[in-house]
């Protein structure tokens, strides 16, 4: 039996030199805790909405609806025309029993090459893909379309899917929610990621504080961030907060969280479900 969980993140920033601060709220995030006819694909995208650097994570669902064993699958995704690009490592393949990384064939169009499918059987490809920096402002909408193949003995099944993420406009701060994994099984070691954009590309934002109502039962074992471009730096006890399930985040090593003009700051929270 499976439960869906979802929780949000709170940010609380000031703009530099600005007297007054604002509120921004992520999605809402939905994480999976385990317990048609024809090859049937469903594709979602951790987030609807993007700036360019974004990097997005694309759940892929294959399901064999067919009646025939399938000797092996492959997937084809076109990545938006060229506006997205494969994060190097990100795939993954899960089954009822097992997860396992999987290494594209090709990444132009992006192409996996996976198991076989028995009658009824579905699997779960996810992997990442970065919204490129230099996108033209003239794009609004991203849709990228599958393409999957299923293999049989003699022939071949087909199955389509496509996702659309949506363009931000505005100049604030903005907050979105992601997780590492769409399911997970009880004390496997995921990530949330709090991915702060600053589509200011003039004025550095400070941030005052990340507020998340965790799950009851998940538990955290460490947090890391990343501002901007710098390396990735590990958060200390005195940086923040678990009170009742409730993180707040304050400071990185004691000095202030920024998200730099035009850049983003990005916040893992890494742990398990009990």
């Amino acid at each position: 039996m499976s439960t869906t969980i979802t929780n949000e993140a709170t940010t609380i920033y000031q703009y530099v030199g600005a007297s007054s601060t604002e509120t921004v709220t992520s999605n809402t995030n939905s994480i999976v805790l385990e317990d048609a006819s024809g090859l049937v694909i469903t594709k979602s995208p951790s987030a609807t909405t993007f700036v360019p650097g974004d990097i997005i994570t694309y759940t892929v669902k294959i399901t064999n609806n067919t009646g025939n064993y399938l000797t092996g699958v492959r997937i084809i995704d076109n990545l938006g025309g060229g506006n997205l690009a494969y994060v190097s490592g990100s795939a993954s393949v899960s089954t009822l029993s097992t997860t396992y990384p999987v290494t594209p064939v090709s990444t132009s169009p992006l192409t996996f090459t996976l198991q076989q499918l028995n009658v009824g059987q579905s699997l779960t490809l996810t992997y990442k893909a970065q919204v490129i920096f230099n996108l033209s402002t003239s794009v609004s909408l991203i849709t990228n379309s599958i393409h999957g193949i299923g293999y049989t003995s003699d022939s071949t099944v087909n199955g389509y899917a496509n996702a659309t993420i949506s363009r931000v406009s505005g100049t604030n701060v903005t907050s979105r929610k992601t997780a590492s994994v769409s399911e997970v099984y009880p004390r496997q070691i995921l990530s949330y990621y709090i991915t702060l954009s600053n589509n200011n590309s003039q004025t550095n934002a400070n941030v005052i504080s990340i507020t998340d109502e965790l799950p009851s039962n998940f538990v955290v074992t460490n947090l890391t961030i990343k501002i901007g471009s710098s390396n990735i730096i590990m958060l200390v006890a005195g940086d923040y907060t678990i009170i009742s399930n409730v993180l707040t985040v304050n400071s990185v090593n004691g000095s202030v969280i920024t998200v730099p003009a035009g850049q983003q700051t990005v916040l893992a929270i890494n742990g398990y479900f009990e």
